[in-house]
């Protein structure tokens, strides 16, 4: 259903017992691997600096502008 939808997988595949992964399995494993390492690092600074990610405020405009913000900062320490 997904793949109608227009997503991708992007879950690692695992090697299990008399089946290594494959050449290609591999491959794919490092270039996800390093989109989730940016990611989950920038969220961890952010959880780090901002106390938790949770939000607190009303409606979701409020919401975005808030993430928005917090992505800014994030932006101009990291520069």
């Amino acid at each position: 259903m997904l793949k109608v939808l227009g997503f991708r997988e992007r879950i690692h595949r695992k090697a299990h017992r008399n089946r290594p992964l494959r050449v290609r399995e591999k491959q794919g494993n490092t270039t996800k691997s390093k989109t989730r390492a940016r990611v989950e690092h920038v969220f961890g600074i952010q959880r780090m600096t901002a106390g938790d990610l949770l939000l607190r405020c009303v409606g979701l405009d409020r919401a975005r502008a808030k993430i928005g913000l917090r992505n800014l900062a994030y932006n101009m320490r990291s520069s």
